[in-house]
């Protein structure tokens, strides 16, 4: 199969899709971006949106060179189609930091709480007064067991993690 250009249009759907980041979460570069075929152009596959994936130079010779597996690409893509379907940019990105370490020790005003908000509306984390010191109140925001299973099938690449998560199990 000969191989053609994606469409411009194409493109930047899949990187408003990945958030002008490299699809993988463990990742999420944004300084250079590739367009990944899913199923390779050699084995039939497409330009279609749901064949292709953003990926970094370094990710994307990763999975090439055998270290990511497709059934990974499969789970990631899976994960970032659900999640820009509900969620802006920067609560997927919110919704990352609140799985690093750095998050534990968050501590936030009302204000900040709302910036989670739809996080704690869909039920992935929650907020707990931490502190109230006369009109200081201080607030901590965590992930919930489902916002913390959410990640932790992105994470690991795992299809039917992914799928169970995501209810399609």
């Amino acid at each position: 199969m000969t191989r053609r250009t994606v469409p411009n249009a194409i493109v930047v759907q899949l990187l408003t899709e990945a958030g002008y980041r490299c699809a993988v979460p463990t990742c999420r570069t944004i300084l250079a971006i590739d367009i990944h075929h899913i199923v390779e152009v050699s084995e039939g596959g497409g330009n279609e949106p749901g064949n292709l994936l953003a990926l970094c130079p370094t990710c994307h010779a990763l999975f090439h060179r055998g270290e990511i597996v497709r059934d990974s690409i499969y789970a990631w893509k899976s994960m970032l189609v659900a999640l820009s379907h509900a969620f802006d940019t920067a609560t997927i990105d919110d919704l990352l930091f609140l799985a690093t370490p750095q998050a534990s020790d968050l501590r936030v005003s009302g204000d900040g709480v709302l910036k989670f908000s739809r996080l704690v509306a869909a039920g992935l984390a929650t907020f707990n007064l931490f502190i109230a010191n006369g009109p200081l109140l201080l607030y901590t925001v965590e992930l919930t067991q489902k916002g913390a299973h959410l990640i932790n099938a992105w994470r690991s690449g795992n299809r039917q993690a992914v799928a169970e998560v995501l209810g399609n199990a």
